[in-house]
């Protein structure tokens, strides 16, 4: 029998991801890209390093805290291994 994973909760995931590169995808269709220092149980999100990838080029944003209601999509970094 093969061995089962451990059911992982969202909050798991985002736990994992703590002091890493993250990806936001908001509302009003930017995508801001940091470092992913905290967050809470409404997914408002404090990042540092902070910048918004635009088309032809990045706007360096500094650190922000994103309103949890303003995110749509969150791309976490690919694990190694």
């Amino acid at each position: 029998m093969a061995a089962q994973q451990p059911i992982l909760r969202p909050k798991d995931i985002i736990s994992a991801s703590l002091q890493k590169a993250v990806v936001v995808k908001l509302k009003s269709q930017k995508l801001i890209r940091g470092t992913l220092n905290s967050f809470d149980q409404h997914l408002n999100l404090f990042l540092i390093n902070a910048e918004e990838i635009q088309e032809s080029n990045v706007v360096s944003l500094g650190d922000v805290i994103i309103r949890g209601d303003n995110v749509i999509l969150l791309i976490f970094p690919k694990e190694e291994g």
